[in-house]
């Protein structure tokens, strides 16, 4: 299963990063480490926790990929950073 940067960063930001790890089958630091070699901005330590009790914070853009940036992931292929 391959999923792209911009599915990432929609799946990454409208769930915590321990469910999607699941779907996955990887750890949550292992999603955290591909986002950041998709470039992908992922929710801080403390998001869901404080979003659950009415805190809003802001959701950054998805930059654009930088040239010889990756454009996808799939599991079981090493995330270059």
């Amino acid at each position: 299963m391959r999923i792209t940067r911009e599915e990432l960063y929609e799946q990454i930001w409208s769930a915590p990063a321990t469910k999607l790890a699941q779907r996955y089958d990887v750890s949550s630091s292992y999603l955290a480490r591909v986002c950041e070699a998709l470039n992908v901005p992922h929710p801080p330590r403390g998001y869901w926790a404080r979003r659950a009790v009415g805190d809003t914070m802001p959701v950054p853009p998805l930059p654009p990929a930088g040239p010889g940036d990756p454009l996808s992931w799939e599991k079981g292929v090493a995330v270059m950073e």
